[in-house]
Order: C-alpha cells, then sequence, then structure tokens
C-alpha cells in the first residue's frame, strides 16, 4: 500500500525578502554601533592626550619659566612647524629660541612615553607616520622602513591632523592655543585680536576641547 509524505514546504519569494531585509537591518545596527564605539574611543584619545599636553606645558614652563614660543616660526600660519617647535621643546631637542641642541645639552623631556602619534607631512598635505626611535640614547624619527626622516615631524590626533598649537596668542587670550580640531579636521582661524567673542561655527562643535579656538 502507498502512503502519502507531506512534501517539504519551502520559503516563498516575499519570505526570502522578508528574511534578507531582517538581515541588512541587522547588520546595518551592528556597522553603526561599531562606529558608534570607535568614534567615542578616537575622541577619548584625543581628549587625554591633550589633557597630557596641558600638563607637559605646565612643567616645561615651571622648569623654564616660559612656554615654547611659536614666533619663532618661519610661517605662523604653517600649523605643521608650529606643532614640531611644539613637540621638540616638550623632547628637550631645542632651546627656548629653537636653537637645535647636541646630544650633551639636551634637556629633559616632559612628554609620556608610547602615547602621542608622530608623523610628517607629505606634499599632498597628507601626513604619514613616523617613529620615534631612542637608540644609543639619541633621538630621532624614522620612517616605515626605519629610514631617517629630515621633514618637520609632529604629533597627530586620532584622525591624522596634528595638534593645533600658538603662544602667544593671535586672538588676543592669554595663555596658549591648544586643541584638536575633530574628526572633521576643520575648525575656525583667528588670525588677529578679537574684540568680541566670535560665533562658534558648524566646524568648530566638534574641537577638542570644544572652547577652543574661540574661548566660547
Amino acid at each position: 500500500m502507498s502512503q502519502n509524505h507531506p512534501k517539504a514546504k519551502g520559503f516563498t519569494l516575499i519570505e526570502l525578502l522578508v528574511v534578507i531585509v531582517i538581515i541588512g537591518i541587522l547588520a546595518g545596527i551592528t556597522f553603526t554601533g561599531a562606529n558608534f564605539l570607535l568614534g567615542t574611543k578616537d575622541i577619548k584619545k584625543a581628549e587625554s592626550e591633550v589633557e597630557a599636553l596641558q600638563l607637559a606645558l605646565k612643567q616645561y614652563e615651571s622648569e623654564y619659566g616660559n612656554l615654547p614660543n611659536t614666533e619663532l616660526v618661519s610661517d605662523l600660519d604653517d600649523e605643521s612647524a608650529r606643532g614640531q617647535l611644539l613637540l621638540f621643546s616638550l623632547l628637550g631637542l631645542i632651546d627656548e629660541v629653537d636653537n637645535v641642541l647636541t646630544k650633551e645639552e639636551r634637556r629633559k623631556s616632559f612628554l609620556p612615553n608610547d602615547i602621542y602619534t608622530f608623523a610628517t607631512q607629505t606634499e599632498s598635505g597628507d601626513f604619514t607616520t613616523v617613529f620615534l626611535d631612542l637608540n644609543n640614547g639619541d633621538i630621532t624619527f624614522v620612517d616605515g622602513e626605519n629610514k631617517q626622516v629630515s621633514e618637520s615631524v609632529c604629533m597627530i590626533d586620532p584622525w591624522n591632523y596634528p595638534y593645533i598649537y600658538e603662544y602667544p596668542r593671535r586672538d588676543g587670550h592669554r595663555g596658549y592655543l591648544l586643541f584638536s580640531k575633530g574628526p572633521d579636521g576643520m575648525s575656525s582661524i583667528f588670525k588677529t585680536e578679537l574684540t568680541s567673542t566670535p560665533n562658534m561655527e558648524d566646524i568648530d562643535q566638534d574641537n577638542i576641547p570644544n572652547s577652543e579656538p574661540g574661548k566660547w
């Protein structure tokens, strides 16, 4: 006697489409969540690096009675050059008038080890990571192939932009200017003394700290 077996029921086209849509939604949620976590991590990193630089500058000023002076830079609008002056001053590689010191003349370093990312600017304007080499007690910067770099070197934030430093400030505020431009890499620039508090532009919303550069 033959028996009738029920036929296996397959997915309909609509059911398959529903499954695909659900998978897409879940993937989107996961991707968005991952990006949020990574973005938050970068912001926290930039905040801690700015705070460490503020402490280093406080120690530098306490030791020498002054701050690294960006008026010694030939082009005040060159953020990378100002960044190098800050870096080399805090590493003890130059004195307060930008004289390069010999190995024997080197000053104490105020920078914490293994916190910052160093980079040199290419002709296209991008920044390429370089590495601090402390071999034999000397201080040099080398590229990924361990070749010494001769270009200017500065500290960059998690979004590969230089930390902005200026002292004395051209906007008339007391103290020094120090901040990260944040994820968008853009901010307002004030080259002359301000007579009132400027408007905060959209490009300044993600600056770290967000009180700079206009002291809002």
